[in-house]
């Protein structure tokens, strides 16, 4: 029977291909043959998947197949559903006896469930767009990253595996965004425009400057189209990977740990992101005061003599009074953001308690959209979300530290660190800006790592108890 099953289905998958690359794009029958060939390999390899969803996450995290089906399923969406179905298959296949509730599972099921609860509480200003809905389920998606890592992920080793995979992926956008980003335009405008081909812009417009001005600095993309969430996406991840720098017995090649660090924060420098900086600062005070507080000195020494250069090459100087006109409040993006902040009170004042869902408020005063983690979560979710939030953030931070403080010195606690310092970024670049909550990408790769910390926060006591006990 399947000698017979697999030619048809092989033909009808090639048909299949022709009629989307005909009447649809180009580009879909031989995106449409590499997936039906390339899913049975993925669907039968954790390490696989978890692959493919790291890469859709650093490389194409706007990626999506334009199928014109009301909205355009995302490579995320593609990538993330392997990772259920396996997890699924595994529990059918009873190759998992049981669920793994990972620490503080219950208290993000709760802030998940206050997110339904706005949604359908919203629905009384109107039904959200069908591109609206589908980043709703994306977010409840990338937030279950949290459960499928604590139970696809259930050894050191596997744990080191993942770590790698981030850090290694990330560290490729990185080199990736500087290259493009050296480049002389027209080049950069042409490569980029060939992501048209997975629903990404195209043209001129891919490449973006300061406040939308072509005579001032231009910022590092990468292929994440918006500087802000490639820098805040860069800060994490550099915070996640310089504490292995410093480990004992590091799960990356101490080098490598330190050249990583080195590319992800030239990258990120590229991008002119303020939030970000400040993000990845936060982040490294936390492996200073915490680890090695000779990370603080160097971070002190670069910020001084990054100032220096700034007297002597055009483009620093241009850098730091940017980075300065910010924080006296000079420049337009400055101004426009303490707008947005006003315009968002104004709406939690209205909505206070489960803001308005993720469709637009029904009163024509107000929007909801604001360049602040916080502020667009109470929008959304009114303050019990944001209570919830902040909650279990507090919770989150507060067993890292304690994981942190019980393990030898090794590679899972310099993952433990990181992952708190990359929490400490995610935190504080979203004082200034929203992607860690409006883009699926980054809210998935913000509950993948901080879940990759909590499972080698269990896995390492679970070794001390085990040792404890061989003692006694």
């Amino acid at each position: 029977m399947w000698r017979r099953a697999l030619p048809a289905a092989a033909v009808l998958t090639v048909l299949a291909g022709a009629a989307l690359s005909a009447f649809v794009h180009p580009a879909l029958g031989p995106l449409l043959l590499l997936a039906a060939f390339g899913a049975p390999f993925l669907l039968r390899s954790v390490d696989l998947a978890f692959a493919a969803a790291v890469a859709v996450i650093m490389l194409l995290p706007f990626g999506a197949l334009p199928l014109n089906l009301g909205f355009n399923p995302t490579l995320l969406d593609l990538a993330l559903g392997a990772l259920y179905l396996i997890w699924i298959m595994r529990l059918i296949q009873r190759r998992q006896r049981q669920l793994i509730w990972p620490p503080l599972g219950m208290g993000l099921l709760i802030f998940l469930g206050i997110l339904v609860a706005a949604l359908m509480g919203g629905l009384v200003g109107g039904r959200p767009s069908n591109n609206q809905l589908r980043t709703f389920v994306e977010l409840l998606m990338g937030g279950g990253l949290f459960f499928v890592v604590a139970n696809l992920v259930p050894s050191g080793e596997r744990v080191a595996k993942v770590y790698r995979m981030l850090v290694g992926l990330a560290a490729a956008a990185a080199v990736l965004g500087l290259a493009l980003y050296l480049l002389p335009d027209a080049w950069q405008i042409r490569l980029l425009s060939l992501l048209s081909a997975v629903d990404y812009p195209g043209g001129p417009g891919v490449l973006r400057f300061l406040n939308d001005d072509p005579s001032r600095l231009q910022r590092a993309t990468g292929t994440a189209i918006d500087p802000n969430s490639f820098g805040g996406m860069l800060a994490l991840m550099a915070a996640l990977a310089l504490p292995q720098a410093v480990s004992a017995r590091p799960l990356l090649p101490r080098r490598m740990a330190i050249a990583a660090g080195a590319v992800l924060t030239l990258a990120l420098l590229a991008t002119v992101s303020r939030g970000s900086l400040l993000g990845l600062a936060a982040g490294l005070g936390v492996i200073g005061l915490l680890r090695d507080r000779r990370a603080l000195l160097v971070a002190a020494l670069a910020a001084l003599g990054f100032l220096a250069l700034a007297q002597a090459l055009p483009w620093t100087a241009a850098y730091v009074d940017h980075f300065f006109a910010g924080l006296q409040n000079q420049d337009r993006a400055t101004q426009m953001r303490w707008g947005e902040y006003r315009d968002a009170w104004r709406l939690i004042q209205r909505y206070p308690w489960l803001g308005v869902g993720f469709g637009s408020p029904r009163d024509v005063d107000l929007y909801r959209g604001v360049s602040s983690l916080y502020l667009i979560i109470a929008e959304s979710s009114g303050l019990v979300g944001l209570g919830a939030f902040l909650g279990l953030m507090g919770a989150i931070a507060l067993r890292l530290t304690a994981a942190w403080r019980r393990l030898p010195d090794g590679g899972l606690r310099a993952l433990v660190l990181g992952c708190l310092a990359a929490e400490a970024a995610a935190l504080t670049s979203g004082v200034f800006d929203h992607y860690y909550f409006t883009y699926p990408h980054a809210f998935a790769l913000l509950w993948l790592v901080l879940g990759l910390g909590l499972c080698a926060a269990r896995l390492g006591e679970a070794e001390l108890r085990a040792a404890a006990a061989g003692r006694t």
